[in-house]
């Protein structure tokens, strides 16, 4: 079974974020992930740095590197929906960021086809009933299938959701035209970069609902 590891970058309530990154990182072994925490947990433990979390924002430009090499050294799929909000203050409702994800993950789907795989997207509400809302939206959105199984996991308990985080920095970065190097360390690993406006996907969303 694959696991996909699902997070994203950028905000949709701030209108000063102009793009938004959902990232999905598709590991073949898990024991590949973990190889690249326990290197880089050592190299900062060498450098007498602390963090809670391995997260792109949180995180600098040696561990950055570090990260995103060791990502691109064993060959994870990398797929990237890039949304343009077009300079919108949006919601971040468990309905407007369902209709992302759940777009993420069907393309994904339609790239390995009947394949078995295990989403794992990084906890992105706090309340227990917008997690389950936006778990509902998204097997709605998806038509939920035996072959496949989907959950949400807290970062800080199951870290290996990280993954998708630097990913999706750094590809956000790229976008914000604030620093491509992180995106080129990546760039051969992106396997689908899909950019499309707020109003674009919304309507999308709600033909497949009517």
């Amino acid at each position: 079974m694959l696991t996909v590891f699902i997070d994203e970058s950028g905000t949709l309530p701030d209108a000063k974020d102009e793009f938004i990154v959902i990232c999905g990182v598709v590991v073949n072994e898990l024991k590949e992930a973990k190889n690249i925490f326990s290197r880089i947990l050592r190299s900062l433990k060498q450098r007498k740095v602390n963090i809670k979390e391995i997260k792109f924002y949180h995180s600098g430009q040696n561990t950055k590197r570090q990260f995103l090499s060791g990502i691109a050294s064993v060959n994870f799929k990398v797929f990237a929906l890039v949304i343009d909000k077009k300079n919108r203050k949006i919601i971040d409702s468990p309905e407007n960021f369902a209709i992302l994800v759940a777009d993420l993950i069907g393309d994904i789907i339609k790239w390995y086809k009947n394949g078995n795989i295990n989403f794992i997207i990084d906890r992105h509400f706090h309340r227990k009933t917008d997690q389950n809302e936006f778990n509902k939206l998204v097997e709605i959105e998806i038509k939920k299938s035996s072959e496949y199984s989907i959950k949400d996991v807290d970062s800080q308990k199951n870290f290996l959701v990280n993954v998708a985080d630097m990913a999706a920095g750094a590809i956000l970065w790229k976008y914000r035209g604030k620093d491509a190097q992180f995106y080129e360390l990546i760039k051969e690993n992106i396997v689908a970069e899909k950019v499309v406006s707020w109003p674009e996907i919304k309507r999308k969303s709600i033909k497949k609902i009517t």
